[in-house]
């Protein structure tokens, strides 16, 4: 599989805001499966490398979101 690199110009505003919508996808696309009857035997360490060999869409969100965090700092969680 050959590899594919990206770069991206974004403002800072910009990228803080992507980088809440990433973090966003990715903790409601977990919550949705962590549970599910397909990964529930699964022993709780293997369970994220499980879920994210099956879902690899995930695996690109991580690294995108550790990416941004590098340049903008980690996402501030809002209150509701």
């Amino acid at each position: 599989m050959s590899k594919i690199t990206l770069k991206i110009e974004l403002d800072e505003q910009q990228a803080k805001h992507y980088l809440q919508w990433l973090s966003s996808q990715y903790n409601l696309t977990m919550a949705d499966v962590w549970y599910s009857d397909r990964y529930r035997h699964v022993p709780a360490g293997e369970r994220g490398p499980k879920v994210l060999a099956d879902i690899p869409h995930l695996l690109g969100i991580c690294r995108t979101r550790k990416e941004l965090e590098k340049h903008v700092g980690p996402v501030v969680e809002r209150a509701l």
